[in-house]
């Protein structure tokens, strides 16, 4: 398995790769008519560090179980995530072309679906990802492998009260291979988060 983290990336190069995963993300959701730029910008260099600093995987043998797990739980930023599996080697970039396509041979949808390539599972449906990653990191641990799991969660989806009980569960359980990172950008939908419901002090 490899670890692009062993090639040596420096900053300089992971804020290049962000600054082109970005417009790639640009590109696609203006082809597509649709899709959810601002929380792919917003947590790209995010998803670009891990990728290509930290996680641990092998893009030419995508089911290996000794693998990190990345679970997008803000599952409406595919732009990004399809944009950095093909950087990563997952598909060819020529397959974006597809993004929320109806006949799109990789499923490129608008929500993760576990049939593309390096998507663990599906989702999209707000504050559901940081349990279902905890149960992977469980999986982890009675299969005796050491693999982390790594959850990007949406600030505005952390009102769900889900978060807090996964949250509360990984610590009883010390799942401390379950790594929980918010993008916290202070935007909803359709608001601000502090005009929802504050989420202050939150960092």
């Amino acid at each position: 398995m490899k670890s692009i983290k062993s090639a040596g990336t420096g900053i300089a190069e992971l804020e290049q790769t962000a600054k082109e995963l970005r417009r790639k993300c640009l590109e696609i959701i203006h082809r597509a008519g649709s899709g959810h730029p601002g929380g792919s910008l917003s947590a790209t260099d995010i998803v670009t560090a891990l990728y290509f600093n930290e996680m641990r995987y092998d893009s030419k043998n995508p089911k290996d179980p000794k693998r990190d797990r990345f679970v997008l739980s803000k599952g409406h930023c595919t732009a990004l995530h399809y944009s950095v599996l093909a950087r990563a080697g997952y598909f060819s970039e020529a397959a974006l072309l597809e993004y929320r396509c109806v006949n799109s041979k990789l499923f490129l949808s608008g929500h993760p679906h576990p049939k593309t390539p390096g998507v663990e599972i599906a989702t999209g449906s707000l504050g559901q990802g940081l349990s279902v990653g905890h149960g992977i990191a469980m999986a982890a641990r009675l299969d005796g492998l050491d693999y982390r799991v790594f959850v990007l969660m949406g600030d505005g989806e952390i009102q769900e009260g889900q978060v807090w009980e996964a949250a509360m569960s990984a610590s009883k359980f010390k799942s401390n291979n379950l790594i929980g990172i918010i993008d916290y950008n202070k935007v909803a939908q359709d608001n601000l988060t502090q005009d929802l419901k504050d989420l202050e002090p939150l960092e």
